[in-house]
């Protein structure tokens, strides 16, 4: 593992102009904040092609960007530096997708829920995609629901099955986009990870334990895949709400 740079360092590959359109009243004050991980690279509109590909670990944010596509839409979440959204231009809004099951006639439930819309202060608000659940456990049964889901939505998908070859003929059935596999667990991660990197996608670890779930993003790292959704496994609202923000805290403050 490569040892983090110190602001100094990052200073030194700066343009050093204090120019300010960075918003730090330094170069030296944003280098520290960058190497905090409390600031993005691009703020800097005059560094060299050489300096980002020396600083681009360093200036990676703590929270790193996933996106997840279909063929006409996309969701992006993270990329985050700050631990409260008043700090910052909320750029990354939660992805809110309605869940169906394979059991169920998954076609007919998905076109309705796109095709639902409101209006609220001056903004259409919708879903942003549909997560298809293998409730019947069945790769050919997945497989039908993903593709019906499919024909009716060009938004993103998530596909839900424990079973990693279950998991596969969802990925196959989904042409054309690049869906969120959910999820890799202490039991399935392996196939789970191998199917992600494979497939070039981001995929969902999850663990009732902050330790085991570092110790499983770990290992889903080690087997070549970064694009990670953490699952902390809690539920009710209280309590959720609870242990994301630990999550982002350990993130944020303490580059955990």
């Amino acid at each position: 593992m490569e040892m983090a740079l110190t602001g100094l360092q990052i200073y030194k590959l700066l343009p050093q102009t204090n120019c300010k359109e960075c918003g730090f009243p330094t170069c030296l004050a944003f280098a520290m904040k960058l190497a905090a991980k409390q600031a993005e690279l691009s703020a800097c509109p005059y560094i060299s092609e050489e300096a980002k590909a020396q600083l681009a670990a360093a200036a990676a944010p703590p929270i790193r960007l996933v996106t997840v596509e279909g063929p006409g839409h996309k969701v992006e979440v993270g990329n985050e530096t700050v631990m409260f959204r008043h700090e910052k231009t909320f750029y990354h809004p939660c992805g809110l997708f309605v869940r169906v099951k394979d059991t169920d006639d998954a076609r007919a439930a998905a076109e309705e829920a796109m095709r639902y819309t409101v209006e609220y202060v001056g903004m259409d608000l919708f879903l942003d995609g549909v997560a298809v659940e293998a409730a019947s456990g069945d790769a050919g049964t997945f497989a039908e629901a993903v593709k019906g889901v499919r024909s009716v939505t060009d938004k993103p998908l998530i596909l839900i099955a424990s079973d990693p070859e279950v998991l596969r003929a969802g990925v196959e059935a989904d042409e054309g986009g690049k869906p969120l596999l959910y999820a890799a667990t202490a039991e399935n991660w392996e196939p789970v990870a191998a199917l992600a990197k494979e497939k070039g996608l981001p995929v969902v670890a999850r663990a009732d334990t902050f330790e085991e779930l570092a110790d499983l993003t770990e290992k889903i790292k080690g087997a070549g895949v970064q694009d990670i959704v953490l699952d902390p496994g809690v539920r009710e609202p209280a309590e959720t709400l609870a242990v994301f923000t630990q999550l982002r805290r350990l993130a944020l403050q303490k580059n955990f």
